[in-house]
């Protein structure tokens, strides 16, 4: 057996994500790979195409290479590489600092560790596009259609966040961007858009997957793509192999007694992911813990199950969802910024509120990371009226 750069190896047919999660699957449950990819002289690969996609789509650097059985661990295929950053923080560019500033920082929060229970906040704002956990499926989605050489303006629906990665991302290959917005969009996401070049269209639509059959429509209409970051199954791959991959390789590192993930629900890509990975990693009884707006709420980013979530449908299970309302979401920001100093955004205040609910009426001890998508610096409007 041999180790070879995954680059390297050429292949006559493409997998989607979808055609391989079961191998994908097993190797986050076996922590290994144990079947070879052989290849001819060419390096094109003549058996192990599903071993090999499965590593592209989960991020390895390396494949195991021969004609027999194979046994290759994780840190040998590089299976943490993508996600280990530059000790040096310098980086070329700012496509470069997306690509290679990970991880992003798990900080421990005061405010709702007691010991038994102990909270690490993923703060997402750390992404340097949109300063939010957008920038993931943004940068995933915008280099395979640079890579596939397809020309002409790229949109997509946003309640704002995504948005601003998608007109960030794109300006990093000369591909411009329409953005369309919901009529409740926060300040933020019409502005920097349109500072970047993009052109914004704000609609009267209530919420953002309201406007998604108007996108459609005016797509084929004026000639745009339409990424789609609803149905794209690059956004569901982008947290499968950067943000779970993170929060594994972060928890080993820390020596953490990893229990539980909790999370606020938008497209459901990065909590679906999420989803996955642990339940293969640890096991069905490994918690994730949603939190979704009471009815009649709005919290800026996030929406209601029943809206219609591709991957929440397809591959989560084994979960507990949450209603929160808006004041219980600032209530829990106000929290954080009085205990810890840290201003969280509001979708990660309603992370906080379904997590403290699920526990308490549990007895669950041990580690729970609550995803941060964003920070509260967006929201000083918002969070000014409500206190």
């Amino acid at each position: 057996m041999k180790l070879i750069p995954i680059d390297k190896l050429r292949y006559d047919r493409e997998l989607s994500i979808w055609d391989v999660l079961d191998v994908i699957g097993s190797i986050i449950r076996d922590r290994s790979v144990r079947v070879c990819i052989e290849v001819d002289e060419s390096y094109v690969i003549k058996r192990g195409l599903e071993i090999y996609w499965a590593l592209r789509r989960i991020g390895a650097s390396k494949a195991p290479v021969g004609f027999s059985e194979c046994y290759a661990t994780l840190d040998d295929i590089g299976f943490y590489d993508n996600i280990t950053g530059d000790t040096h923080r310098v980086y070329s560019s700012s496509l470069d600092f997306a690509l290679r500033g990970l991880p992003t920082p798990l900080v421990k929060l005061r405010s709702y560790s007691d010991g038994k229970v102990n909270v690490w906040a993923k703060l997402e704002w750390y992404n340097p596009f949109s300063l939010s956990i957008k920038d993931r499926p943004a940068v995933n989605i915008v280099s395979s259609i640079a890579s596939s050489r397809r020309e002409g303006i790229i949109g997509d629906a946003s309640s704002a966040n995504f948005g601003i990665a998608l007109t960030a991302v794109a300006l990093q290959f000369n591909i411009k961007t329409r953005v369309y917005l919901p009529r409740r969009a926060e300040e933020f996401g019409l502005v920097v858009p349109s500072l970047m070049g993009a052109d914004v269209i704000h609609t009267d639509a209530e919420l953002t997957v309201d406007i998604i059959s108007r996108v459609k429509s005016e797509a084929v209409e004026l000639g745009f793509i339409h990424v789609d970051q609803f149905t794209n199954d690059l956004n569901f791959e982008a947290h499968l192999k950067t943000l779970a991959k993170e929060i594994d390789y972060q928890a080993l590192k820390a020596n953490l007694k990893l229990v539980g993930i909790a999370g606020s629900i938008g497209t459901s890509g990065h909590m679906s992911a999420l989803n996955f990975y642990f339940k293969n990693r640890y096991g069905n009884e490994f918690k994730i813990i949603l939190a979704q707006p009471a009815r009649g709420e709005h919290i800026p980013g996030i929406r209601r199950s029943e809206t219609g979530m591709i991957w929440l449908a397809m591959i989560a299970r084994g979960y507990e969802i949450f209603d929160v309302t808006l004041g219980e979401a600032i209530d829990a920001v106000k929290r954080v910024a009085s205990k810890d100093g840290l201003l969280i955004g509001p979708s990660g205040g309603a992370t906080l509120v379904a997590l403290e609910k699920y526990i308490s009426k549990s007895s669950i001890e041990g580690d729970i990371v609550a995803i941060i998508p964003d920070t509260g610096y967006k929201y000083l409007r918002l969070l000014k009226e409500k206190l």
